[in-house]
């Protein structure tokens, strides 16, 4: 406004808004607020957390009792007793294994008549040896039935040794030699089962405490 000559005079007034920074914060921040809910938008979904609770068709329960340890110790003569007719055992299949041998090496004429007569002679020599051993093996009182067994099989052996030396030396034929051959297998195989019939009736009574 501006006076001349004693008049007042008025300037128009500009409608344009003079100050056009006032507008561009507002603008900025809505920019901002855009932006920021198109990014969280696009985002991907975060997993969501799973928690498991078991039935009681997934629960396992065991109701068996616990098992129990049992700790045997045997008597030293029980132990003994064991270890002996074990090797007992093992001298009887060896024994076996070499009448069979002896027996089908000669009827295959690998071996010659003087190789075998005086290899079933050492067999025989050996059976009696092993007859006496048996007889002379101290057994625990509880084990004395079975042990008859044993020492029936044991004289049972050293009879069809002595029956197969003489079935080569003083028979003809094959006949004698070879059924001895068949009751030397027999008796050593009935020796090994009398055994453990023993050991165990052994074994058994040390168990419960020789009652």
């Amino acid at each position: 406004m501006a006076q001349m000559h004693g008049r007042t005079i008025f300037a128009p007034v500009s409608k344009e808004d003079p100050k056009h920074g006032r507008w561009i914060l507002p603008l900025v921040v809505l920019a901002l607020v855009l932006f920021t809910w198109t990014f969280v938008n696009n985002l991907p979904p975060a997993p969501t957390p799973t928690t498991t609770t078991a039935g009681a068709e997934d629960r396992t329960t065991t109701t068996d009792a616990p098992e129990e340890t049992t700790t045997t110790t045997l008597a030293p003569e029980v132990v003994a007793f064991a270890a002996t007719v074990d090797a007992l055992s093992a001298r009887a299949d060896e024994l076996r294994a070499d009448a069979q041998t002896i027996n089908d090496e000669y009827d295959a004429e690998t071996t010659g008549y003087g190789a075998t007569r005086d290899a079933l002679s050492e067999l025989r020599i050996a059976t009696t040896e092993f007859n006496d051993e048996v007889g002379e093996i101290d057994v625990p009182v509880n084990a004395t039935d079975e042990w008859s067994n044993v020492t029936t099989a044991a004289a049972a052996m050293q009879i069809a040794g002595d029956d197969m030396l003489d079935g080569l030396v003083n028979t003809s034929g094959p006949e004698k030699r070879l059924g001895a051959l068949e009751e030397y297998n027999i008796a050593a195989a009935t020796f090994t089962q009398a055994i453990d019939a023993a050991k165990a009736a052994a074994i058994e009574t040390s168990d419960d405490g020789g009652e």
